[in-house]
């Protein structure tokens, strides 16, 4: 419109206008004024370091006065990383931590207005879980902060798998009725990780438990990722009974159609899935599906992928040679496989550290006796440490697993063939052994810390 046919406009109009205009540049003086709002903080599961949050403000933000201003108590190594309104907070392998830690959050904007202070409570230890053997049976429990031990399930014949949500908001398990029946449950659980007062941090709630699968099956698999997923494999013995099927935390079911071998798992960061088939180990995109094989990522061979890195995308992977020997690879995306150990033992379980750089393996001989050894690698497959773990042997249903947080391994081992379970702790530097002497247990995992909170 020209300036003309502007001023031809009526005088109601033209001060309408004119209002609204100044509106919007008072409305702009305004919002220039006003000081950065931390808009989000939320436990950060994929990370190289011991613990991580990450936290959004409303503008962007000077690191340098984020990294001065907030405080830890007690004080840990730590370091602040990002740009713009997004920042992450990343604890570097530490002392253990035994009790929840204090945040006071500062700083200013690159106008040098500054956000208001505010304080939190985070706890980034995992909840231990474990599968306990009772007179009756076995039941899956919760150990709390305060070290009591929670029921999550009814006492059952059999837990033959249990799988925490990576986004710590439920426990899958697969479990066996008196007539051998496999079912698939979800034991429901509230994160109290991240919180505004102190007294709020906590063990996770117990929610409700649901069943997943409602007819008996002959085999179960599950598995799950760090936003929370759940992929359930399950089938009986009349034709056309396999079930394939993905759950999303908001509980919508998404049916897949897959031609595989053995149990699949879902990738950490939720991009997909690793398939086992006849040929090797397939790597799907969770998008694509329903694309050729062509588009599918191939690794051939014998082949066990037996644990995840989650900070690095590297994984660990036991392979099979035809004339009985066993090597442990690590994958590294975008590289061929490196092997790291080659060998007769039998491999028992293998773990690693976030970043993929320690590793370590449980070895098994059998003669002249059995005998059980773990070994500290490199990711050059270089051993840094070993020690034997007599007078105990790994469970047979035991995993290997690593918390980053205390830097330890956690396992179950037994002393003889019938003797009960116990939980044990293994140094990750030094192989120190710790065993716990109560409960009996059948194996243990660990759920990891979680907790999101949004400001608007």
């Amino acid at each position: 419109m020209t300036r003309s046919g502007l001023w031809a406009l009526p005088r109601p109009l033209l001060l309408a206008l004119g209002g609204l205009t100044a509106l919007v540049l008072v409305q702009q003086q305004v919002l220039l004024r006003r000081p950065p709002r931390l808009q989000m903080l939320a436990i950060q599961p994929l990370r190289s370091g011991a613990g991580a949050l990450d936290v959004r403000f409303s503008r962007p933000m000077q690191r340098e006065t984020i990294a001065a201003e907030s405080r830890i108590k007690p004080e840990l190594s730590h370091a602040w990383f990002g740009a713009d309104n997004a920042w992450r907070l990343l604890l570097n392998r530490t002392d253990p931590i035994q009790s929840p830690l204090q945040l006071d959050l500062a700083g200013a904007d690159r106008r040098g207005l500054r956000v208001a202070p505010s304080r939190w409570f985070w706890d980034p230890r995992p909840t231990l879980l474990a599968v306990v053997q009772l007179k009756e049976g076995q039941q899956l429990q919760l150990q709390d902060r305060q070290g009591s031990w929670v029921p999550l399930s009814p006492v059952l014949p059999g837990i033959f798998q249990v799988e925490p949500f990576g986004d710590g908001r439920g426990v899958a398990f697969v479990s066996a009725d008196d007539n051998g029946d496999q079912f698939v449950d979800v034991r429901h659980l509230m994160p109290r990780s991240l919180a505004t007062d102190a007294d709020a941090v906590g063990s996770p709630l117990v929610g409700d438990l649901e069943r997943i699968t409602q007819k008996p099956q002959l085999f179960a698999h599950v598995s799950s990722n760090l936003r929370g997923d759940l992929l359930v494999q399950a089938g009986r013995l009349e034709p056309g009974s396999d079930q394939l099927w993905m759950r999303s935390p908001d509980g919508r079911r998404r049916d897949l159609s897959l031609k595989v071998a053995g149990p699949i798992r879902l990738l950490p960061d939720g991009t997909g899935l690793v398939v086992p088939g006849y040929d090797g180990l397939e790597l799907l995109s969770l998008q694509t599906l329903q694309d050729q094989a062509s588009d599918r990522q191939t690794l051939p061979g014998s082949r066990d992928l037996r644990a995840f890195c989650t900070g690095s995308g590297r994984a660990l992977l036991v392979r099979h040679w035809p004339d009985y020997r066993r090597s442990v690879e690590l994958v590294i995306p975008g590289l061929a496989p490196r092997q790291i150990w080659l060998g007769e033992q039998a491999v028992m379980g293998v773990a690693c550290d976030n970043g993929g750089e320690r590793l370590w393996v449980v070895l098994r001989d059998s003669l002249p006796k059995t005998v059980d050894t773990l070994l500290l690698l490199d990711r050059d497959g270089k051993v840094r440490k070993q020690r034997t773990l007599e007078p105990w042997l790994m469970a047979p249903d035991s995993m290997l697993r690593f918390d980053p947080v205390s830097d330890q391994l956690l396992l179950s081992v037994i002393s003889s063939r019938r003797a009960p379970g116990r939980i044990a702790w293994v140094d990750g530097s030094t192989l120190g052994l710790r065993i716990q002497a109560e409960p009996s247990v059948v194996s243990a995992t660990l759920l990891p810390a979680a907790g999101r909170i949004e400001r608007f």
